[in-house]
C-alpha cells in the first residue's frame, strides 16, 4: 500500500502540539481530516493516527473495536509522561505502528521515536514590540508566564526587584487567570509593571519578543508544547527543573548522566537546548545574572535555543511521522545480506605514542587514540584522513596512503588538519581539561575536529567534520585536489597543510550536529530567477555547491535529515527532512547515523551507515547498508535486516569506547570513488575499532545486495 500525497490523513483526536504539524502535512499536499470525538466516520482510508491525550475522557474501548474493522494501517501517539497501568486496553491492541516523543519505562520496547515540535522560529521585532507595551529602552525586562503556577516565582522576583531594577511584566491567557494574578500581587504587595491578558498566539509572541528573559514556574497543567513554542522566540526561557526534565526528557537522557559543564550550574542539556532550569530561589537567581552580565554566554544561548527550535521544527518533525507512515504502509525490503570480511592483519594501524607537535611553546603527543577515518581513492591511491585524539585531548586529522588499500605507503608524522577557529575549540580548553580531571580522573575528548568524511567533487576535495568547540557542531572544509597531492609530496609541516584548507565553518550555525555526508546527485537543471540566495545566518554553506544538486545527509538524533543544496536558493529550508530512523524491531533500534558518503553503483546509492542496537545484552555500534535510486537518493529501496560488521574481534571489543565499529570511510578497492560501481566491484572498508585503532574491511556490491533488489532495480 503506497503512501503519497493527496493520500488522507485520518487524525483520531487532537492536541494543541500538532497544529505546526499538521500545518506542514497540509502545505505538502496530504488532506487531513480530525475526528475530535474519536469516532471512526470512515473505514477506507489508508492511515489512521490515534492521538493520546490526558486531557479527554476517550472513549478507548469503543474505539479500539471501531478500529477492528478499518482496512487501513493504525498508529498510535503516545501523549509524553502519561503513565499507563500494563493492563490497560491501549496495549492490548494490535498496532502497526506505536509513535512516542520519549522512550518511557511502561511503553513497549520497539516503538517509533520522534522529536516534539517547536512552532517556526520567528526573527524578533524588538523595537515595536518594546514601543507597544511601554517597555522603557534603558531597563531589562522579565516576563512571566502565569498561567500555571506562579505565587513562588512572584514572591522571588519581587525580592530580586529590590535589589536590581528591572521591569516585571506578567503574561496570562484568560480572564479568570488574571482576576487570581492581580489579587495575589495587590494582597502580597507585589511591584510589578504590567500584566497583560493574552488568548492569541500572536499577541504573545509580541510580548515575548519584546522582553529580554522568560520564566514558567511549575504546575502539574504545564504542557510540553508552551516550552517548545517559546524556544523559537529569540528570547531566553527559565523553567521550573520538573518541567525542564519532563519535557526535554530526551536531551537529559542523551548524555548519560554526564551532565556537568565547566561552566558552573550549567548542564549540557541546557547548552544543547538554549533553555535553562531552576530548582530554587538560588539557582534561579543566578541565571538570571548569568544572562544579563555575561554577554558571550547570552548569545551561546540564543544560538542554541535557535537552532534547537529549527531541529525540532515543523518541516522536521512532520517528515519524521511521514517517514513512518511509508515505512509502515510500503516498508523497504529488509533482508540480510553478506557479512563484509574483516583484514586478516588488522588492525590496519595504530597511534604512534612517539609523535610530536609543538603546540603554543609545548611539545604534544598528537596521536593517543587513532579512529573514525574518511577515505578518498584518487588517480589509483587511497588516501586516509584518520582522526587522531591526543595526549592534550585535542582531536586532529593525520594522513596514511596505500596503493592497494592494505599496504601503507606513506604516513606524516603530523596533523593535516586541525583547530584553527573559534568553533573548533572551547573558550577555555583548560578549564575543559581540568573539569575532565575531576569528573572522569583523566583528560577524554576536550575539543578539536574530529570524524572526518571526504567527498570528490569538480576539483575540490570537500571534508564534513565535527568541530568540537563549546558546542559540537557540524562543519565542512575543502582543498583543491592538485593543492593536496601537492601537499602529500612537498607540505612538511602542519601548519602548512592546515593553512592550505579553505574553511566554510559550521554549516548549521549553534546546532549540536554531527555524522554529515555530501555528494553529488546531480547537476543543476533548472535556472532561478533568484540568482542569489537570500542572506541567513543559520545555514551556511560554499556558494558554488548552491549551483549543483549536491545531497547533504546529517544527523540529530535519533534519525538522519537530507537536504539539497539547490534547494537553499528557493525554499526555507534549514535542517531538511527525515532520510532514515532507527527501525524497531532491528539491529539498529537505538540510534543510526551516516558512515561514508554514498557510493554510486548501476543500482542505486549504495549507503554504508552505522546504528546502535542492544546486542546479547550489550549495547553495540555496526555497520549496516541503504540502497537507494540514483534519481531520488530519499526512497528507501533497500535496507539491511542484519548488520554487515559488528563487534567481535577483541580491538573492536575492548578499547577506549567498548563494542564499536565505526567508518566514516568506504572506496573502491580497484576504482577511483568517483567512478560507477558494477556487482563484482569490491569495496574497502575503514573503520575505527573501539575508538581506539584504525582496521579494514572488505566486501563486493554484489554481496551487499540481495538478488531480489539487484532485479527490481536494474
Amino acid at each position: 500500500m503506497v503512501f503519497t500525497k493527496g493520500d488522507v490523513i485520518n487524525v483520531i483526536g487532537f492536541n494543541d502540539f500538532l497544529t505546526p504539524v499538521i500545518n506542514y502535512w497540509e502545505e505538502e499536499g496530504y488532506r487531513v481530516e480530525i475526528s475530535y470525538d474519536y469516532r471512526i466516520r470512515n473505514k477506507d482510508y489508508k492511515l489512521y493516527l490515534v492521538i493520546d491525550t490526558p486531557k479527554a475522557q476517550v472513549p478507548w474501548r469503543i474505539l479500539l473495536e471501531e478500529l477492528k474493522e478499518v482496512k487501513g494501517k493504525v498508529l498510535f501517539l503516545n501523549y509524553p509522561r502519561a503513565y499507563k497501568m500494563p493492563d490497560h486496553p491501549l496495549w492490548k491492541h494490535q498496532w502497526d505502528g506505536i509513535i512516542a516523543f520519549f522512550w518511557e519505562e511502561y511503553l513497549p520496547k520497539n516503538i517509533y521515536l520522534v522529536n516534539f515540535p517547536s512552532y517556526p522560529v520567528v526573527e524578533k521585532q524588538v523595537t515595536v514590540s518594546r514601543e507597544k507595551f511601554r517597555i522603557p529602552e534603558n531597563k531589562k525586562a522579565i516576563l512571566v508566564i502565569a498561567d500555571y503556577s506562579f505565587e513562588n516565582i512572584l514572591l522571588q522576583l519581587s525580592e530580586l526587584k529590590r535589589k536590581q531594577d528591572f521591569y516585571f511584566m506578567v503574561f496570562v491567557s484568560t480572564a479568570e487567570r488574571e482576576v487570581l494574578v492581580k489579587r495575589f500581587i495587590e494582597k502580597q504587595g507585589i511591584d510589578v509593571n504590567s500584566i497583560t491578558l493574552g488568548g492569541v498566539w500572536y499577541d504573545e509572541l509580541q510580548l515575548i519578543s519584546a522582553v529580554d528573559l522568560v520564566i514558567i514556574d511549575g504546575g502539574k497543567d504545564v504542557e510540553p508544547f508552551h516550552v517548545y513554542k517559546l524556544i523559537g522566540c529569540r528570547t531566553p526561557v527559565i523553567v521550573k527543573d520538573k518541567i525542564f526534565t519532563n519535557f526535554l526528557y530526551n536531551e537529559v537522557i542523551k548524555f548519560d548522566g554526564k551532565e556537568k559543564t565547566e561552566i558552573k550550574g550549567i548542564t549540557r542539556t541546557e547548552l544543547s537546548t538554549g533553555v535553562m532550569k531552576f530548582r530554587n530561589k538560588e539557582e534561579l537567581f543566578y541565571k538570571i545574572d548569568l544572562i544579563f552580565t555575561n554577554d558571550y554566554f547570552r548569545n551561546l544561548i540564543l544560538g542554541t535555543s535557535r537552532a534547537f527550535a529549527y531541529a525540532h521544527s515543523p518541516e522536521r518533525v512532520g517528515s519524521q511521522f511521514i517517514f513512518i507512515f511509508r515505512d509502515v504502509l510500503n516498508p523497504p525490503l529488509y533482508i540480510s545480506s553478506k557479512k563484509a570480511i574483516r583484514y586478516m592483519n588488522n588492525p590496519l594501524f595504530k597511534a604512534r605514542p612517539k609523535v610530536y607537535i609543538n603546540v603554543g611553546r609545548k611539545k604534544v603527543a598528537w596521536e593517543k587514540l587513532v579512529y573514525n577515518a574518511g577515505a578518498i581513492r584518487i588517480k589509483g591511491t587511497t588516501y586516509v584522513l584518520y582522526r587522531a585524539l591526543g595526549e592534550d585531548g585535542v582531536s586532529r586529522i593525520g594522513l596514511w596512503w596505500s596503493r592497494d588499500g592494505y599496504t601503507q605507503e606513506g604516513r606524516l608524522d603530523y596533523p593535516i588538519f586541525g583547530p584553527k577557529e573559534s568553533y573548533e575549540m572551547p573558550k577555555n580548553p583548560e578549564q575543559r581539561r581540568r573539569f575532565h580531571k575531576r569528573t572522569f580522573g583523566m583528560i577524554r575528548e576536550v575539543g578539536g575536529t574530529e570524524d572526518p568524511r571526504l567527498s570528490l567533487i569538480d576539483n575540490n576535495l570537500y571534508m564534513t567534520y565535527t568541530a568540537y568547540g563549546d558546542v559540537v557542531q557540524l562543519a565542512l572544509a575543502k582543498i583543491p585536489v592538485e593543492v593536496f597531492l601537492k601537499g602529500v609530496k612537498s607540505f612538511r609541516s602542519y601548519e602548512e597543510w592546515n593553512n592550505a584548507w579553505i574553511r566554510n565553518g559550521p554549516i548549521f550555525k549553534y546546532l549540536e550536529d554531527k555524522d554529515a555526508v555530501l555528494y553529488l546527485v546531480d547537476e543543476r537543471q533548472e535556472e532561478y530567477s533568484n540568482g542569489k540566495r537570500v542572506e541567513d545566518d543559520f545555514v551556511n554553506i560554499f556558494p558554488e555547491l548552491l549551483e549543483k544538486k549536491i545531497a547533504l545527509i546529517h544527523r540529530i538524533p535519533p534519525d538522519m535529515q537530507i537536504l539539497y543544496t539547490d534547494e537553499l536558493k528557493r525554499k526555507s529550508i534549514k535542517v531538511g527532512r527525515t532520510f532514515l530512523m532507527p527501525t524497531p524491531k532491528f539491529w539498529d533500534s537505538i540510534k543510526i547515523g551516516a558512515g561514508a558518503p554514498p557510493l554510486k553503483t548501476k543500482y542505486g546509492w549504495l549507503h554504508i551507515y552505522h546504528g546502535v542496537g542492544d546486542w546479547m545484552g550489550k549495547k553495540a555500534y555496526g555497520l549496516g547498508v541503504v540502497l537507494t535510486p540514483l534519481d531520488d537518493p530519499e526512497k528507501i529501496i533497500y535496507r539491511s535486516a542484519e548488520p554487515i560488521l559488528q563487534p567481535e574481534e577483541i580491538y573492536e571489543v575492548e578499547g577506549w569506547v567498548p563494542n564499536v565499529v565505526f567508518t566514516c570511510g568506504v572506496v573502491p578497492k580497484n576504482k577511483d570513488s568517483t567512478e560507477t560501481l558494477d556487482l563484482n566491484d569490491e569495496i574497502l572498508i575503514y573503520y575505527g575499532g573501539a575508538d581506539e585503532v584504525m582496521a579494514l574491511a572488505e566486501i563486493k556490491v554484489g554481496d551487499l545486495l540481495p538478488e531480489d533488489i539487484i532485479a527490481k532495480t536494474y
